[in-house]
């Protein structure tokens, strides 16, 4: 029975590489693809849109949940979890002054931004930015991220004010965060830096961060992930379904667009 699977399947590969050749269909990006990887174009695809109707919703344990966005752009993710939501406390940090001003006429009242960045100190570090498109979700603070990735030409920069999400967690009296979303460009592993004290209290049940070919320029591993989050659980968002990394593994190293969520243990 077993030389009969693999013949099988054999002949099965043999069949899919001869239909990809001809129809011209490159099968490691249709691979990808269907395990949510390069899925960028929306929030239904990136797999965004189910994690907070269904599989937020089915995790929380409380009315009014504590939702930190770190990268809120204008808006758009933070409306998503107000919609689903209301009676949610939501946190919003974009530094970009120029995203800021529309992030501000966007969101409800009740959510609170904050027009500064979240590293892992607090002090001021460079923002660049397309001279041409300044409300650019592609926003680093590493100005190769732009020149290497994005072959931005026209790049401008600020200074922008960084706090830690430890310090303004006490500020805020925060006690527990039950999602916290970054995205940073290539800043989330210093913004989780910056949360020391909550992870290793445990007060942080959720995390979503994007991982992509930035982390090239970065020479930012999804290991560098998993042991700074060591008591969490990892998975990868898709349009319908969670799909659980389990341990890390060499072949999860993939430097292309996905959502990923650590769940604490």
């Amino acid at each position: 029975m077993r030389k009969i699977k693999l013949l099988i399947g054999n002949w099965c590969a043999r069949i899919i590489r001869f239909l990809a050749r001809k129809a011209k269909i490159e099968l490691i990006g249709l691979a990808y693809y269907e395990n949510g990887i390069m899925k960028s174009h929306s929030m239904v695809a990136s797999g965004e849109v189910y994690f907070i109707n269904k599989f937020l919703k089915d995790k929380l344990q409380t009315n009014e949940p504590t939702f930190v966005d770190i990268g809120a752009n204008v808006g758009d993710y933070a409306n998503l979890l107000y919609t689903n939501f209301p009676e949610s406390k939501i946190h919003c940090f974009e530094p970009n002054p120029n995203t800021f001003a529309k992030l501000k006429s966007t969101l409800p009242e009740s959510i609170k931004i904050n027009n500064e960045g979240i590293g892992e100190k607090e002090g001021s570090l460079k923002l660049y930015f397309d001279g041409d498109n300044k409300t650019s979700v592609q926003a680093t603070s590493d100005r190769k991220i732009l020149e290497v990735i994005s072959k931005v030409e026209n790049i401008e920069e600020i200074s922008i004010k960084i706090d830690t999400l430890d310090n303004y967690c006490s500020k805020e009296n925060i006690e527990s965060i039950d999602l916290l979303k970054i995205d940073t460009e290539g800043f989330e592993y210093e913004a989780l830096q910056g949360a020391k004290s909550m992870l290793e209290n445990k007060k942080i049940k959720m995390i979503q961060f994007e991982f992509n070919e930035i982390n090239i320029v970065k020479r930012r591993f999804i290991r560098d992930f998993y042991e700074l989050l060591n008591d969490f659980d990892f998975y990868r968002l898709d349009e319908s379904r969670m799909i659980p990394l389990g341990e890390w593994i060499p072949k999860h190293e993939i430097f292309m667009f996905q959502n990923i969520l650590a769940v604490a243990r």
